[in-house]
């Protein structure tokens, strides 16, 4: 990549602008032509860097269950799960860990019964009971922003500039948008009606998480399609930033692609009385996409979960250790990933 395309990257990873010319903007803030913008976004495209263009939502927001699942599967039944979890459209991701746990995948559903019925299918599918969901207990940080300028890891952890600036506070978000209340605790997943969804806001959320439109107005062509004002999307789109319905409207990337191929799920063990406190100060470092606080379970005492992104296990392995050295916790394990089974975007409303 050139050094403009990795400076482009760094911004829209989080804010791609919500305005009829967007490629103007960001070619006035990488001091380039508009043209020269949308020709590196389409490069980056035919690269392969960037997987998706659009909304990321907040699945509570709308109304439905989002979980990280666990699981023992024995060797013999992993291709086997691993296919019907493919199948399965609220798996968004799976993938298999260097650990006795060893597959963990997301898990998102209209409501938590829904969830434990198709996860009692994987039990049986599996031949084992072995498969648990561990639903957050706290959000610190769901911000994927990563330095694509950047040689090494930070020395120290970044100035916060989401959830872990206030409180306590998944799935890559601009995080100052949310509401104190959303950063201390996680909203009960709800009817979308709840939100003041109209069928309206329905329909505009399924556009927006579809791959956006590659055009020097992309938005208008998103309006057109939905016979409305390309005004009308850009000032609702906005308010679903606002009102943290959407955690961000910017690119999903391929991380290996984009130099970053390794990640490790950090798992620590933490009292419950330093649990709010120091999933703030983890939230702080760049290399930390995802900060949550889980449940545990008798033979998985770890509490508070990581996601790390490095360009190499060593990078992953640094940022750690700088972790525990900020926190003064020694009680951690580090889950590599050894293969991806499944990266997904989560299409909500789809039984529409």
């Amino acid at each position: 990549m050139e050094k403009v395309e990795r400076s482009l990257l760094n911004i829209v990873q989080t804010e791609f602008p919500l305005e009829s010319r967007p490629y103007r903007k960001l070619g006035e803030l990488l001091e380039i032509e508009e043209a020269e913008a949308f020709r590196h976004m389409n490069r980056l495209y035919a690269l392969g860097v960037i997987r998706r263009l659009g909304g990321v939502f907040d699945s509570r927001r709308l109304g439905y269950f989002s979980t990280l699942c666990a699981a023992k599967i024995p060797p013999d039944k992993v291709a086997q799960v691993a296919g019907l979890l493919a199948d399965i459209p609220g798996v968004t991701h799976n993938y298999l860990r260097e650990h006795e746990y060893n597959m963990w995948f997301t898990l998102i559903a209209p409501s938590e019964e829904e969830a434990e019925r198709i996860l009692t299918r994987v039990r049986e599918e599996a031949g084992t009971p072995d498969i648990y969901s561990l639903p957050a207990v706290r959000l610190f940080k769901i911000r994927v922003d990563l330095d694509l300028n950047a040689d090494e890891v930070a020395e120290m952890p970044e100035e916060p500039t989401g959830p872990a600036d206030h409180g306590a506070g998944w799935e890559e978000s601009p995080p100052e948008r949310e509401s104190e209340r959303e950063r201390s605790e996680l909203s009960a997943p709800g009817a979308a009606e709840g939100a003041g969804l109209t069928e309206a806001d329905r329909a505009l959320i399924k556009a927006l998480q579809a791959d956006l439109p590659r055009a020097l107005s992309p938005f208008a062509l998103v309006a057109e399609t939905m016979g409305r004002s390309e005004k009308e999307v850009l000032t609702r789109a906005g308010e679903f930033l606002r009102e943290g319905i959407m955690r961000r409207f910017g690119v999903i990337l391929r991380h290996q692609k984009a130099g970053f191929r390794a990640n490790a799920m950090g798992v620590w063990r933490v009292g419950e009385d330093r649990a709010a406190q120091v999933g703030r100060q983890m939230a702080k470092f760049r290399e930390v996409s995802h900060c949550y606080q889980r449940p545990t379970l008798p033979d998985w005492p770890y509490n508070i979960f990581t996601m790390v992104h490095g360009r190499t296990e060593e990078e992953c392995r640094r940022v750690m250790e700088k972790i525990s050295q900020v926190t003064g916790l020694k009680g951690y394990r580090m889950l590599f990933s050894t293969v991806e089974l499944k990266k997904s975007s989560m299409q909500y409303f789809s039984e529409d």
